[in-house]
């Protein structure tokens, strides 16, 4: 029930998503020694947030704090669990978490328990290429207050991320039950489709208990400079869950971005016809949204040692820098898709199981666009010969 200023922690990664896979690789091991040079700082922090309140049993009680964010004044109405949780009871709390967006950086959802804010996600093997990897913490990031549910009595709105140097985010409400325990309402929103970034510290609260909060189509690091667009979105609980219902629905086009997805069908090699064997190869590429481009490139990455077959294959390039090379093809339609067939042929002797290809598109000007979701403009081609 309140426009006071979101309570917020500052992120322990300090930058924002990559915006290439590759790029993601090399920031971890920066990352690590940046978190333990900020440990101590979100900690301070943890310990002087600006709410008191007595805790419910089972929650750690508040330190002493700092006021910058005034405590309510007026009590909840007799039958309302006071659902106002300090920022640090909430990061020291086990609390549900919902399910992470399947094409974003993923995280622990179900029971997780923070400590000072954060959970340490354990780090097992590579992720499979062209899928979001794990994030390497979760981190409450920020947290508001306001009477969501219009019952009298305020819950807690907290933003959470799911991080690499930036990640997943979501909104995510808070409660409490009648035994004063802590309860996970819903997912307001979060990071996927044409949200790609959430504003830390631009949710609030209204009287009508809408949630107002910043959402852009992408997401910046380390010295990208694309530009981003960004909206004011308002959600509000209705039944058993937050619909959107204020700002737009859809991201403007974005003249420096776009999102393109590729899939492709399996190469089947056939029988060896003077010491080769020949198949051919189907590439769909989407244009989902953002800017349709005006030139679309496929990069082949033939470790298995695929060569090209025939002679209708588009104009090819060899970038100095890459072990595969690239193809010039029509873009799909502004949100459609086109498919285009490649002849292939692989010596007798060879055997290999995949093939790695990459989509990008470009301006008429030949500038690549950054990509909305970086992590399905790839896709892994399986390979198999038969007789």
């Amino acid at each position: 029930m309140s426009n006071r200023p979101t309570l917020q922690f500052p992120a322990p990664s300090g930058h924002p998503v990559r915006s290439s896979r590759r790029a993601w690789r090399t920031a971890a091991v920066a990352l690590l020694s940046t978190l333990v040079l900020l440990l101590p700082i979100v900690m301070y922090l943890l310990l002087h947030d600006g709410d008191r309140e007595t805790p419910a049993p089972g929650d750690a009680a508040p330190t002493p704090a700092t006021a910058t964010s005034p405590p309510s004044t007026t009590r909840p109405p007799a039958g309302a669990p006071n659902g106002r949780i300090s920022l640090t009871t909430l990061g020291n709390s086990t609390v549900e978490i919902p399910a992470w967006p399947a094409d974003n950086l993923q995280g622990p959802s179900g029971r997780v328990h923070f400590r000072d804010g954060a959970v340490q996600i354990p780090q097992t093997g590579t992720a499979p290429a062209h899928r979001p990897p794990k994030g390497m913490e979760l981190v409450i990031l920020a947290v508001t207050y306001g009477d969501v549910d219009r019952d009298g009595a305020d819950e807690t709105v907290a933003e959470i991320g799911c991080l690499t140097e930036g990640g997943s985010k979501q909104i995510v409400a808070f409660d409490r039950n009648a035994a004063g325990r802590i309860v996970t309402m819903g997912r307001v929103v979060a990071t996927t489709g044409e949200i790609r970034d959430i504003d830390t510290g631009s949710t609030r609260i209204g009287t009508s208990g809408t949630v107002t909060t910043r959402v852009g189509d992408y997401q910046v690091c380390c010295g990208d400079e694309t530009p981003q667009v960004w909206q004011h979105r308002g959600y509000r609980w209705q039944g058993a869950r937050f619909h959107q219902v204020a700002g737009p629905t859809r991201m403007t086009a974005n003249p420096a971005l776009t999102e393109t997805s590729v899939a492709a069908g399996s190469i089947v090699l056939g029988p060896v016809v003077d010491g080769y064997r020949y198949g051919t190869l189907t590439v769909t590429v989407r244009h989902g949204w953002g800017t349709r481009p005006a030139n679309l490139a496929i990069e082949f990455f033939p470790g298995s040692g695929l060569e090209r077959a025939g002679s209708s294959w588009p104009p090819v390039t060899t970038p100095p820098t890459s072990p595969g090379f690239v193809v010039a093809v029509a873009p799909p339609p502004a949100r459609g898709t086109a498919s285009h067939t490649f002849a292939v042929r692989r010596p007798a002797t060879v055997t290999g199981r995949t093939l790695e290809l990459e989509v990008y598109g470009t301006t008429a000007a030949s500038v690549r666009l950054a990509e909305s979701n970086p992590w399905n403009n790839g896709v892994t081609v399986p390979i198999r010969a038969v007789d």
